[in-house]
């Protein structure tokens, strides 16, 4: 008896990896990190299918998308801005084929090195801060340290959206230390006295310490060919009802 129970759980087991779908998502690290890679692991458990997730950037999701190498491309930022970024890659994309559901929105912390001393900055210091004016934070308050700025490579859609907000569309000083994630930045600013960057909300840490600023925030968008397929809506809806945004 023992052995036929062994033999029609492994059965079915074998039947649920039969039936078990994969989802393909590739896109900005704004979008992978704030809403897919945290949603993986229950949701596999859960419904069973695979979060199959690539972090790249936004223009390379919706490139991805548009050739059918995956089901969703994951942005932070408009899809005009990632449709023009693929023509400049050489890929046109028409936009009538696209659909945009945006999923969730990603709050942005300005987060500093606990050695500047400085808990607030205004916009026009924020802005000064970040383009290269504001060299020393004694500048603004704080304690005679070179200001730091660190600046992701992989964090696109986080980038256009508080060079748009907060520095009125002027680009950061060409001086900035260059990190990848948002784990990098933060990394970097709590090692580097004087450091400053941009993260999502949560990644701050003890090294550092969140600057009273502006309030950041960009929506977050999964894009499909198309209306969401049945497998997909039902990522989309898992993270709404585990998060509880966009109810």
């Amino acid at each position: 008896m023992k052995g036929i129970a062994a033999a029609v759980a492994l059965s079915i087991g074998l039947c649920q990896l039969a039936f078990a779908g994969e989802i393909k998502i590739e896109g900005g690290g704004t979008a992978i990190t704030s809403v897919f890679l945290p949603i993986k692991n229950r949701y596999e458990k859960l419904h069973g299918d695979s979060l199959s997730i690539v972090q790249s950037s936004a223009v390379k999701g919706l490139i991805a998308l548009n050739a059918g190498r995956v089901d969703i491309a994951a942005a932070a930022h408009p899809l005009d801005d990632i449709i023009a970024g693929a023509e400049k890659q050489g890929v046109a994309i028409d936009r009538s084929d696209l659909v945009q559901t945006q999923i969730g929105e990603n709050c942005l912390a300005v987060i500093a090195n606990r050695a500047g001393e400085v808990r607030s900055l205004s916009k026009e210091q924020l802005k000064g801060v970040f383009t290269g004016k504001i060299t020393n934070w004694k500048e603004v308050g704080g304690r005679d340290l070179p200001v730091g700025v660190i600046w992701g490579r992989q964090t696109e859609g986080q980038n256009i959206q508080f060079t748009r907000i907060a520095l009125d569309g002027e680009p950061v000083t060409a001086k900035a230390h260059l990190a990848t994630t948002y784990r990098d930045i933060s990394d970097m600013v709590g090692q580097l006295p004087g450091g400053i960057g941009v993260v999502s909300i949560e990644m701050s840490t003890p090294a550092t310490r969140t600057v009273d600023t502006i309030s950041i925030s960009s929506p977050i968008y999964a894009v499909t060919k198309g209306k969401p397929s049945e497998t997909v809506q039902t990522v989309i809806d898992f993270y709404k009802a585990e998060y509880g945004f966009l109810k």
